[in-house]
């Protein structure tokens, strides 16, 4: 189940990736098909690194990595040169395990940049800075989901809708150039809080005029302020999906706005800001519609007991600050940071 998950997982989301390369124009002048035997294999890894740290390299682990390969090498290689494949890919993890040991624990965050570095020499990129700076939040991204497919496949109750539909909708967003970062719902998937998700609410911070214009022909309903919200929002039935530009409240002290901060990624997907959504909740557990109070103030409560546990960032926790946010709520945030 593990590693059909996984599976399932890279091969979904490295070719999309890959694409977002060479659409950024960072491949040296080489297509997506030149590139792709040397990302494949360095997409892998980063998979592989997700879930195998180097202190838990344990025979189940072992017997994962192997399943894992025996479900997508029939993907990327005919039988006749799977046997190669599996050299390269062999003599490719050897070079980039020894790049992990060689930063050691202390110096994790420099692996990804260098990993992609020694993957744009294999590439003959030169220079290689355009490459690494856009490959290395990619093979971050690979790893994190990774880490949380393998997570969440031991959780078989969790339901989601389904996700190529929401990648349809944000592809556009990508190739737009427009960051966008899942919340809600979904947010709250990502951290453990719920283990159900019913739509995909998407955040993203471009005009509403803009989205309307670039989903012209995707048929939506296009929804204005209403209640307590003072945003829009483009709601996409089929792929049950809701994009929101300009995440913003109406309060007595005048309009609050919940801006995009990407806080991570979880199955390949941005996830907004945790400290953002628990303000969104509890400002919509105070002011939305009476009857959906109590599920909002309910999300709140979780959303502001996971920052208790795992910490609030501090600056996406001040940029809340500086909003006119109800005395009640800027306590609140102002709690978290005391006891960071």
């Amino acid at each position: 189940m593990s590693a059909r998950a996984l599976a399932a997982f890279f091969t979904d989301v490295s070719p999309r990736l890959l694409h977002d390369l060479a659409e950024a124009r960072v491949l040296g002048g080489r297509s997506e098909a030149e590139a792709r035997g040397e990302w494949q294999a360095v997409a892998l890894h980063a998979c592989i690194r997700g879930v195998v740290s180097e202190d838990d390299r344990s025979d189940a682990k072992a017997d994962l990595v192997d399943a894992l390969h025996d479900l997508v090498l029939p993907a990327l290689a005919p039988a006749a040169e799977q046997a190669a494949l599996r050299a390269h890919l062999a003599k490719r993890y050897g070079e980039y395990d020894g790049l992990a040991r060689t930063h050691g624990r202390k110096d994790a965050a420099g692996v990804p940049a260098a990993i992609a570095t020694r993957c744009a020499r294999h590439l003959h990129i030169e220079p290689a800075t355009a490459f690494v700076h856009a490959a290395t939040p990619l093979l971050e991204a690979l790893a994190e989901g990774a880490a949380a497919v393998l997570a969440e496949s031991a959780t078989p109750g969790l339901e989601l809708p389904p996700l190529e539909p929401l990648r349809a909708i944000t592809a556009r967003l990508d190739a737009a150039g427009i960051e966008w970062g899942v919340g809600a719902s979904g947010l709250l998937a990502s951290l453990g809080l719920v283990d159900e998700v019913n739509d995909w609410d998407v955040q993203v911070e471009a005009a509403p005029e803009e989205l309307q214009a670039l989903y012209a022909d995707e048929p939506h309903v296009f929804h204005g302020h209403g209640g307590c919200h003072a945003d829009w929002k483009l709601a996409f039935t089929e792929a049950r999906t809701e994009v929101i530009p300009r995440f913003a409240f109406f309060v007595p002290g005048g309009v609050v706005r919940v801006r995009l901060a990407v806080s991570g990624h979880w199955r390949g997907l941005p996830i907004a800001s945790p400290e953002g959504w628990a303000c969104a909740y509890w400002l919509m557990g105070e002011y939305d519609e009476p009857s959906l109070r109590e599920r909002r103030a309910s999300r709140a409560e979780r959303l502001f007991a996971h920052l208790e546990r795992a910490g609030a960032d501090r600056a996406r926790t001040e940029a809340m600050l500086g909003e006119p946010l109800p005395s009640r709520l800027a306590s609140r945030l102002r709690a978290l940071l005391a006891g960071g």
